[in-house]
């Protein structure tokens, strides 16, 4: 089976999808889309770690609660 580079998979490294964007949003209110390689720099995180593990391990700046929603897309802000 083929790679689909259209639709970035939570299996997926970090390194394979640095130009994507990690959308999130919290129950809060609060809504940030980063692109996955900045975000993933300014946290000191490995290219290795793939993307599910990151989206388990997010908090909420705001409020401190697990995201709502979490996902990594080719475009910012897209479902």
């Amino acid at each position: 089976m083929a790679a689909n580079y259209n639709r970035p998979k939570p299996i997926d490294p970090i390194g394979y999808r640095m130009g994507c964007y990690l959308n999130i949003r919290c129950g809060c209110g609060r809504s940030v889309s980063e692109p996955l390689g900045r975000f993933a720099q300014a946290r000191g995180l490995s290219e290795k770690t793939v993307v599910y593990k990151l989206i388990k391990r997010l908090r909420c700046q705001q409020c401190g609660a697990r995201p709502t929603y979490a996902d990594v897309t080719r475009y910012r802000g897209s479902n």
